[in-house]
């Protein structure tokens, strides 16, 4: 065996698991539209902000959480993945959004991602990355209230790594290969 022969397989493996997921997203907040009562959760303008490593599955779930409730969206994706969120928001439109309720925003967190934390007009944010970045979104937002007079509310998922439960039942050799898998994949 070559080192390396195996990682175009485990890329796409990877792929394929990533667009499942983003899948598995849009199936489940479809199925919660119907719980949601019509504008009881509706906040007004929602920045969803994903990052680099899960290029599709975050960036797809952020946006269907932030519509099912009845948002509009600008989606900021990590720089790196310009192209892929681009696509992305192309199939949604696509399948039908009303026009102008999911706008893609591109460029540098430093930059774009501060200045639309920013704007008033941005009503909540949903970001996953760093929890150094999460607490500096934090801060801008503790500077504001809503358009109802409270706190723009962040929800952030942060250093959420290789988390993982084992319990008595667990066969030894399936977690030593989930801990691995989760670690280095």
């Amino acid at each position: 065996d070559e080192p390396g022969l195996l990682e175009p397989l485990y890329r796409l493996a990877d792929g394929v698991a990533e667009v499942r997921e983003a899948v598995d997203f849009l199936h489940y907040y479809a199925a919660q539209a119907a719980a949601v009562e019509q504008g009881t959760a509706a906040r007004g303008v929602v920045a969803c902000i994903s990052p680099w490593n899960f290029p599709l599955a975050i960036f797809t779930g952020q946006i269907a959480a932030a519509l099912v409730t009845g948002n509009a969206v600008i989606a900021k994706p990590a720089e790196q993945t310009s192209l892929i969120a681009a696509r992305a928001v192309g199939i949604l439109q696509e399948a039908g959004l009303p026009p102008g309720v999911l706008q893609l925003l591109l460029g540098r967190g430093e930059d774009v991602g501060a200045a639309l934390v920013a704007d008033p007009a941005i009503q909540a944010v949903l970001f996953t990355g760093s929890t150094q970045v999460a607490r500096i979104l934090q801060g801008v937002l503790a500077q504001r209230l809503d358009a109802r007079g409270l706190p723009v509310p962040l929800v952030a998922e942060t250093g959420g790594q290789n988390a993982m439960i084992v319990d008595s039942s667990a066969l030894l050799e399936q977690v030593v290969v989930d801990v691995m898998s989760s670690a280095f994949d």
